[in-house]
């Protein structure tokens, strides 16, 4: 019974020792003694797994060199008796897999240091070593491969190692995962059609301004953005092709040149010459697959307004993106909305820098952030209630209609409003009322005309220093001035809407009825564009083009140089 006792402890230990550790070729699997340092980690416990296809798969043993060693420690003694080791190093199995043993010498501080990748180990002082990695890696044990080697950051970029991946930190106008997309704007064709018929005679230079602003903020150049010009009036005048400048200072000088040419308003003869022009086959310097852009500088009282209106949608069908500005007193803003491809390419003049960045944005890259739509607006609608007002039941609708397209439009709206005669008097504040019907209706509540004069002056001095309390700081701001007539204080409203102005609010003025004093009101707008006139129900279509400046794109100055 004893010698039974001893055989069941025996065997299991043989099994275990024959199992994880034992090289059948090169003999006994026990530890002979050497003074060579075990490749055992201490407290190792072996796994069977991994012995057996250390012994058995000789593919897996030369891709694992280091697990292997721990597996034919036997072998690595015996070899070992016979190889000479310096101070400071021991023998090792260099090549620890049973077709072919290679003994080497290693320095004993990087017995434990796992070097990769065919990399070398080198002991500094003490304990420290370190990896000496090959070409093509790095990391503490040479385990990552180097994908920086191969430069893959374009135009600048510079590359960051993340683990055997890679980003890149872009410079300049470029972004993606390797810096590849061109943030710069363009290319894109852009002809210019402007009004020069007797309605805009005073107001022509205002059009070449208009001009002058856009390509300004532009690059001109055979790889960037290229112009052309006509004018028209009861004949079309071709005044330079694409291809006549390359630069921007040659293209402003040729704008100052241009005169009035007086006569009535055909611009459905501009539109079908303009078909020829933006033509890549034509002879006038049109690119190839690039955007084209008809920007239109007009009062919008055409001679023939419904030809006109069809041959920009036969236009605006073929891929071309129509943009009217409003020049001129009496501006028609319903035919300049159907001459559009969309009421947000509809801008009174003044607002060139909205033009631009609309253009630049739809121009650059998709992928590209430097552009953005801005919603965020604040509109302050001022009411004049004085005895003045003869039509307060049309000009309380308008104000509803007008209100209403906001609200649906851009949701992130804020709207405050104040009714003036002699004094005024707060409806409500910005954010008081948030939800839509709310606004319309307390908009309406309690309004009616007083027996007393206007002091519009006043008004605009609440509008500036108290009226815009609580907009937010970011917040486009807008002034709605409604208001008829009954102003004898001109120059004080005009210093008053400058002042404004230069306080980045945009005021608009509303005339409604008949009998409403124009004259009056165009000449303390900043632009007659920015009055909108009200006869009936029929005309709050108008309204839309106003709606659409509570949107606008915004980008930066540099954009054709740097990113942000």
């Amino acid at each position: 019974m004893l010698t039974i006792w001893i055989m069941s402890l025996l065997v299991p230990l043989l099994l275990e020792v024959d199992c994880h550790g034992g090289d059948q070729h090169h003999g006994s699997p026990f530890l002979p003694k050497s003074k060579a340092m075990s490749f055992i980690p201490e407290n190792h416990w072996l796994n069977r797994r991994d012995a057996n296809l250390c012994r058995d798969d000789e593919e897996y043993c030369e891709r694992s060199p280091v697990i292997c060693r721990q597996y034919v420690e036997p072998s690595r003694e015996e070899a070992c008796r016979e190889t000479p080791c310096s101070s400071g190093y021991t023998c090792y199995l260099e090549v620890p897999c049973r077709a072919h043993f290679r003994t080497g010498c290693r320095d004993v501080a990087c017995i434990n240091k796992a070097c990769k990748n065919g990399a070398s180990c080198h002991h500094i002082t003490g304990s420290n070593v370190k990896c000496h990695c090959t070409h093509g890696y790095y990391g503490d044990v040479c385990e990552f491969v180097d994908s920086c080697l191969a430069a893959p950051c374009l135009n600048g970029g510079s590359c960051n190692r993340n683990a055997s991946s890679f980003d890149c930190s872009c410079s300049n106008r470029y972004t993606g995962s390797t810096c590849e997309t061109d943030c710069r704007p363009g290319p894109a064709d852009i002809l210019f059609i402007m009004d020069s018929s007797y309605s805009t005679e005073k107001h022509f230079n205002d059009s070449k301004a208009s001009v002058t602003a856009i390509v300004n903020k532009l690059s001109i150049g055979t790889d960037d953005f290229l112009v052309a010009c006509m004018t028209y009036s009861f004949d079309v005048t071709v005044e330079f092709s694409f291809d006549k400048f390359t630069d921007k200072a040659s293209v402003i000088t040729a704008i100052n040149r241009l005169t009035n040419k007086g006569g009535s308003s055909y611009l459905d003869k501009a539109l079908t010459k303009s078909k020829q022009m933006l033509s890549f086959a034509s002879t006038y310097g049109a690119r190839k697959s690039v955007r084209k852009y008809i920007i239109i500088i007009s009062d919008g009282l055409s001679t023939l307004r419904k030809n006109a209106i069809d041959d920009a949608w036969q236009l605006k069908s073929q891929g071309v993106r129509v943009v009217a500005i409003g020049n001129g007193e009496q501006v028609e803003q319903k035919e300049l909305l159907n001459l559009a491809t969309v009421k947000q390419y509809v801008f009174p003049a003044g607002r060139e820098n909205d033009v631009t960045n609309a253009i630049l944005m739809e121009t650059v890259n998709s992928s590209c952030t430097d552009c953005s739509i801005h919603k965020m607006t604040d509109i302050l609608f001022l009411v004049d209630v004085s005895l003045h007002q003869t039509s307060l039941q049309l000009t309380l609708d308008a104000l509803r209609d007008l209100e209403q397209k906001v609200l649906d439009f851009n949701s992130d709206t804020q709207v405050g409003m104040a009714t003036f005669d002699l004094t005024v008097q707060s409806k409500f504040p910005f954010n008081f009322y948030t939800k839509r019907d709310d606004i319309l209706d307390n908009s309406q509540i309690g309004i009616a005309t007083t027996n007393v004069t206007s002091n519009i002056s006043a008004a605009l001095a609440f509008a500036r220093h108290t009226g815009f309390t609580g907009a937010r700081a970011d917040a486009r701001k807008m002034l709605v001035v409604f208001s008829n007539e009954g102003w004898t204080d001109l120059d004080d409203v005009r210093q008053h809407r400058q002042a404004l102005n230069m306080d980045n609010v945009t005021v608009g003025f509303i005339t409604v009825g008949r009998y409403a004093d124009l004259a009056s009101t165009y000449s303390v707008s900043e632009k007659p564009s920015h009055v909108y006139y009200i006869e009936s129900h029929a005309d709050f279509d108008r309204f839309e083009a106003l709606v659409a400046q509570t949107t606008h794109a915004e980008c930066p100055n540099d954009i054709f140089d740097v990113r942000q």
